[in-house]
């Protein structure tokens, strides 16, 4: 089947990723450039683990995916967390909180489907948002690990105190909570088979 025209911005801000990696190798700031190097390989997951499971998932997931991951590659290189301080650090995780729950409410009703676990609907929701809050929790532990032991080597200190930390997790939630109200709603008129169907042979 020819490939949704959405796929084509998941490419797009894989290769601003690709691009920023380039610039700070080419201007010597090895860290950053490796750092840059992982968030790129994790663009690939998607895209593996649909191989893997003979599986597609709908365009924006690969898209939202690869833009949460620009934005944190590009505001550590780019200067951007410093120079927009807050408001590119909040946004950059209102969109992480929601492609974590995206993947979160995706990949329960596939794993459901698999395993014939028959969940319903309301512990999907719940679990999409209580994963979004774990993916937070699990973000800023690695940010406060990275200060402890580099002392913010990318660009400068991870998280200024706690008050900013809580607000990162506090948007992350935000957006965890958006996919959950969108999957409530989706929920009125479908059941959780149909998003299998509708992925169904898209591959």
């Amino acid at each position: 089947m020819p490939r949704p025209l959405g796929m084509y911005l998941a490419f797009f801000f894989q290769l601003l990723i690709a691009l920023n990696m380039a610039y700070a190798f080419g201007t010597g700031d090895y860290n950053a450039g490796f750092y840059a190097l992982l968030m790129f390989l994790f663009t690939l997951v998607p895209y593996w683990v649909a191989k893997k499971l003979d599986i597609e998932f709908p365009w924006f997931v690969y898209f939202l995916i690869a833009l949460s991951l620009w934005f944190n590659t590009a505001g550590f290189i780019q200067g951007y967390y410093v120079r927009y301080y807050p408001y590119y650090d909040k946004v950059a995780h209102v969109i992480a909180g929601i492609s974590v729950a995206l993947l979160a409410f995706l990949g329960v009703i596939f794993i459901d489907r698999y395993w014939n676990m028959k969940l319903r609907e309301p512990f999907i929701v719940g679990f999409t948002i209580l994963f979004g809050l774990a993916m937070a929790a699990a973000w800023e532990i690695y940010e406060f690990t990275i200060d402890s032991l580099f002392g913010g080597f990318l660009a400068g200190m991870m998280q200024i105190d706690n008050t900013d930390t809580m607000l990162d997790m506090i948007f992350v939630l935000i957006g965890s909570v958006l996919v959950a109200v969108v999957a409530v709603l989706w929920f009125r008129t479908h059941d959780k088979g149909d998003l299998m169907k509708e992925n169904a042979g898209t591959g």
